[in-house]
């Protein structure tokens, strides 16, 4: 479960989009940040999931939204690259009730699985 957390909160370790330049950031910082508790980045991961299994349209979106914690966002699928996925995340949380955008790619590898990855290569 741990490793699941780990590797869903590995989506937030990409660039984060803010005030038009993207910004690297620890994990950790980002987290720290943005409020999401590791059952949001899995009902998060979840919605995203929708998108790219099986693979939608350009534009498509699912909102999701954590009671427990009041965070809410939607993820909505970007470019589609090859094998590989853009997805936008809107996030809002009550530490950050202004929604703050992370633009991430998930890409398919030889053996079928979907992995967190810089982009198409």
């Amino acid at each position: 479960m741990r490793t699941k957390i780990l590797l869903s909160a590995a989506l937030l370790a990409l660039p984060l989009m803010g005030s038009g330049e993207a910004q690297a950031r620890s994990l950790g910082k980002i987290l720290f940040d943005s409020g999401l508790s590791p059952n949001d980045i899995s009902v998060m991961e979840t919605a995203a999931q929708q998108l790219f299994e099986p693979m939608g349209r350009t534009g498509d979106a699912r909102r999701w939204s954590n009671p427990a914690s009041r965070s809410k966002g939607a993820v909505t699928l970007g470019r589609i690259d090859g094998n590989c996925a853009e997805l936008v995340h809107r996030v809002s949380t009550v530490k950050r009730p202004d929604p703050a955008t992370f633009r991430t790619w998930r890409c398919r590898t030889a053996d079928g699985a979907w992995r967190v990855s810089p982009g198409p290569e």
